[in-house]
């Protein structure tokens, strides 16, 4: 890797690096570094509304938060931002949803594990305890409910060798041990991730009495955040931020959101849960449960008010397009990577807004350039083409039949519609939403290019003249 954390790559084998939005290539300051604020094209201010939510609360306050987007859109993105925006006033504790639950079947019970589990471990890096007599208080109905001992949960433990159990050294030279309750936690996290008849069990054992869970967990944090107030006088509270819970399919999301949700806000701390944008679709309507969601939508690239019915495409808007644009221009020199911008336009009026996918087509089209017969230096137009080929082709692989007919409507109507189908559609991002002072959906662009759709839009039309 060449490029400077000061200058553009210049060269495709560089600019395919600085283009991978993966978490695990791209660290917090790179984030941070090719940040762009998009808040103008995505005409939204949910992220200030965020901020203002945890500028208005009081120290020791709580709230629950629901962040939502489309898979892909920028979600992670901005949380780092608000981590650094708020980092001074709050002890921040992010957590990938991912590594600690198996998102494909989470429930609020991991959500409890997981706080406590991360409580614990923010506490001793500080060289922090809880209270004594509180922590016996839990440990024993711990025991008393999971039939686990010090002696078994001590053998598990030594067998995983968790991160989050490392033990840290007191001001005295001796180490601060992670307590029972610590490292049972831990074996039943793994438990759940790693076997479907213990996880079951687990949180059956555990749901038995859940007055008494939320309450020993409540106590608990808010005996650690006394210890930390204690340590630090300007910190407002612990703020934890669940992402990737988004990755959550729609019936586990619908689950975990609506039958739970109550459960979820009992937590006495503030928390931003990344949710998939199928939630908000739900007939269940998610603003009877939870007050303060926001939605992060699509870049908007076109040009479209809600109140023209004619069914024609939109047009596009330069300035949306820019925007999308940007987020290459932000890495790459253009100049020096595209053979033209026209193509990076093309790009960006392909991804339909959505940040991901316009990354994925310029890292396709880079490598398209790179490993042809003739290893070109720049991206082609030829390349660009292959590039949403591909995204296209990607997408007739994975939707339904079914949906076709149903995407035609969404198409002329500019509207997904409120059922398990547009969950699902939102999800798979072949419909995207774009919202500020309207909103409104609209299939994602490359699957209106797909002779599939084509044809379904022919079937349509001739059917009703």
């Amino acid at each position: 890797m060449t490029t400077s954390p000061t200058l553009l790559a210049t060269n495709l084998k560089d600019a395919y690096r600085v283009c991978n939005l993966a978490p695990s290539v791209m660290q917090s300051e790179e984030l941070r570094q090719y940040y762009v604020d998009l808040s103008a094209s995505r005409k939204t201010n949910a992220i200030n509304s965020i901020s203002l939510i945890l500028e208005d609360l009081e120290s020791g306050d709580h709230c629950t938060i629901l962040f939502t987007g489309h898979r892909g859109c920028g979600k992670s993105t901005e949380l780092v931002q608000i981590q650094r925006q708020w980092e001074k006033e709050y002890k921040i504790i992010y957590i990938d949803a991912t590594l600690d639950t198996d998102v494909n079947d989470a429930a609020y019970t991991d959500i409890y594990l997981i706080v406590l589990k991360w409580v614990g471990y923010v506490l001793r890096q500080e060289r922090l305890k809880f209270d004594a007599e509180l922590l016996k208080n839990v440990e024993d109905w711990f025991k008393e409910v999971t039939n686990e001992t010090e002696e078994s949960v001590e053998q598990s433990v030594s067998l995983q060798g968790e991160l989050t159990l490392n033990a840290e050294v007191s001001d005295k030279g001796l180490p601060v041990l992670p307590t029972f309750l610590a490292k049972l936690v831990v074996k039943l996290l793994a438990q759940i991730r790693g076997s479907a008849k213990e996880k079951k069990t687990i949180r059956q054992t555990l749901s038995k009495d859940i007055s008494r869970l939320q309450s020993d967990v409540n106590l608990l944090l808010a005996d650690a955040f006394s210890k930390w107030k204690q340590k630090f006088p300007q910190c407002k509270g612990f703020l934890f931020v669940f992402d990737n819970l988004d990755r959550s399919p729609v019936d586990v999301a619908n689950h975990l959101f609506f039958d739970y949700a109550s459960q979820l806000k009992e937590l006495h701390c503030p928390i931003i849960y990344t949710v998939p944008i199928s939630v908000v679709y739900s007939p269940q309507n998610v603003n009877n449960t939870f007050e303060n969601y926001h939605i992060i939508p699509m870049i908007n690239i076109y040009r479209y008010d809600v109140r023209d019915r004619s069914g024609n495409e939109p047009d596009y808007d330069d300035k949306g397009l820019d925007a999308i644009a940007s987020l290459v221009e932000k890495r790459v020199d253009v100049n020096a990577v595209f053979e033209s911008r026209d193509g990076l336009i093309e790009l960006a009026k392909a991804s339909g807004g959505h940040v991901r996918q316009m990354m994925q087509m310029v890292r396709k089209a880079i490598e398209n350039a790179r490993s042809g017969s003739v290893r070109r230096t720049k991206v082609t137009a030829e390349d660009v083409i292959y590039a949403i080929n591909q995204e296209q082709f990607n997408f007739e692989r994975i939707i339904p039949t079914e949906h076709y007919p149903i995407l035609v409507q969404v198409y002329l109507n500019k509207n997904a519609p409120k059922n398990e189908i547009g969950q699902l559609m939102l999800t798979n991002i072949s419909v995207l939403e774009y919202n500020g002072t309207s909103r409104w959906n609209y299939p994602n662009p490359v699957v209106i290019r797909s002779h599939i759709f084509q044809r379904a839009l022919e079937d349509y039309r001739q059917q009703n003249p």
